[in-house]
């Protein structure tokens, strides 16, 4: 079963349904890898985060990307920016708080992902692409992608960010063979 496929069930703490992936969410992170290019066509490869449109973190085209910034410990990075559906994925309020690390905000399961994609981004300087599968603290597999893009604040600057999109899905565990 692919992750379009995944049955949505309840999340077993709220009652409340998991959201099922459409057809546009599940390509979150493509879509994302591809708006960056296009920046990059456009500017040149000088792009900055100056690019990214800043002011559209409330849209829908926003919905599911996020900007981190990278620190070299990546354990320290910070998410700076996100959109209102990833918040509601992982759990975050609506606004960030930059001043403290990534891995305390973000759910435990799935902050290695995170810092791999950072780290990953930051090293290869270029587009990184990660999806698969995590158990959650209440049993279920969270069945993600994600992808982070390696953006600076202006030209050869030390500050490093990514920028990206996640989406995921959550499904019953799989029975073991």
């Amino acid at each position: 079963m692919s992750i379009t496929e995944a049955p949505v069930s309840p999340d077993g703490i709220t009652g409340r349904e998991e959201p099922a992936l459409t057809g546009r969410e599940r390509r979150e992170s493509e879509r994302a890898i591809r708006y960056w290019e296009q920046k990059v066509e456009k500017l040149g490869r000088g792009a900055t985060v100056a690019a990214l449109d800043l002011g559209e973190i409330n849209s829908a085209d926003w919905s599911h990307r996020f900007v981190i910034a990278v620190d070299p410990v990546v354990e320290n990075s910070s998410l700076l920016l996100y959109g209102s559906d990833f918040a509601k994925l992982l759990d975050l309020p609506s606004k960030g708080t930059p001043h403290v690390p990534m891995v305390r905000q973000l759910p435990r399961h799935l902050s290695s992902v995170f810092m791999q994609g950072c780290g990953d981004a930051h090293n290869t300087r270029q587009a990184v692409r990660i999806e698969g599968e995590v158990s959650r603290p209440d049993g279920k597999l969270e069945r993600y992608r994600a992808a982070f893009i390696p953006v600076g604040v202006k030209e050869n600057s030390l500050t490093h960010l990514a920028f990206g999109a996640f989406n995921s899905c959550v499904t019953e565990q799989r029975l073991a063979a």
